[in-house]
């Protein structure tokens, strides 16, 4: 149990069955089960944790040695503003990494065509986030955008994770497990308000789409995934 932040914001009202946190009201959509999980972090007394609105001006008193982002589509205005800031904050030397499993749909033979709900999801996700102003589907921009705000070294890796345990290799296939469980789990949080706000979308239709989605998830004839991106790159050492 953890007691929550005597200065934090309340949950905004109920709105189609979830609660969202109203920090910065309007500018996230975030389940508020993920929004406070700030509350119950424990940190050692050498250790200062800082909540911050990342797209704000970043105001710390020094530069970092390395600055990790994670999961940041759709919660995102201006990436290459980011990217910016992230190297203004950088020791010469330093590293900016990204993290990033994108909001799109994948595969090696037909199985994409015969996935039809998870595809329209997948459009109408990028459609609604676009309206709302913060991209979904972006990482495939991040190392261009980190070449562009001035890193060098840029490196990107792209890994495939499985959207069920189709896959023969043991690895792929337990990944595909986490995330069958982690989309089953999180198509709700990310379709409610999205297609409700921006779309216009009734919770009814939004849920007869979301019947298709999980029981393609669930077909391991379907051999679909998810692009994992990390990308990193060097803030340039003055003098080299």
């Amino acid at each position: 149990m953890c007691s929550s932040h005597p200065n934090a914001d309340p949950p905004i009202d109920p709105e189609n069955g979830r609660r969202y946190h109203a920090y910065r009201q309007g500018e996230y959509l975030i389940k508020l089960g993920w929004a406070v999980e700030y509350n119950c972090i424990r940190v050692p007394p050498n250790c200062v944790f800082e909540i911050d609105d990342f797209e704000l001006p970043w105001n710390f008193t020094q530069p970092f040695d390395f600055i990790h982002a994670r999961s940041v589509e759709g919660s995102v205005k201006d990436f290459p503003h980011l990217f910016r800031q992230a190297h203004q904050n950088l020791v010469p030397g330093g590293w900016f990494e990204m993290m990033e499993p994108t909001v799109d749909i994948f595969s090696d033979d037909d199985s994409v065509s015969k996935a039809p709900n998870l595809s329209e999801w997948r459009d109408m996700l990028i459609e609604a986030s676009a309206k709302f102003g913060k991209e979904m589907g972006a990482a495939k921009k991040y190392k261009q955008w980190m070449i562009e705000a001035g890193f060098t070294d840029v490196t990107e890796e792209i890994f495939k994770v499985p959207f069920s345990p189709w896959a023969k290799d043991p690895k792929l296939k337990e990944l595909g497990r986490y995330q069958q469980a982690n989309m089953l789990e999180a198509l709700d949080a990310y379709s409610l308000a999205l297609f409700t706000r921006f779309l216009g979308w009734s919770v009814d239709q939004i849920q007869m789409l979301l019947v298709g989605v999980r029981r393609e998830l669930l077909d391991r004839k379907l051999h679909i995934y998810s692009r994992y991106y990390l990308v990193y790159g060097r803030k340039e050492i003055e003098g080299s």
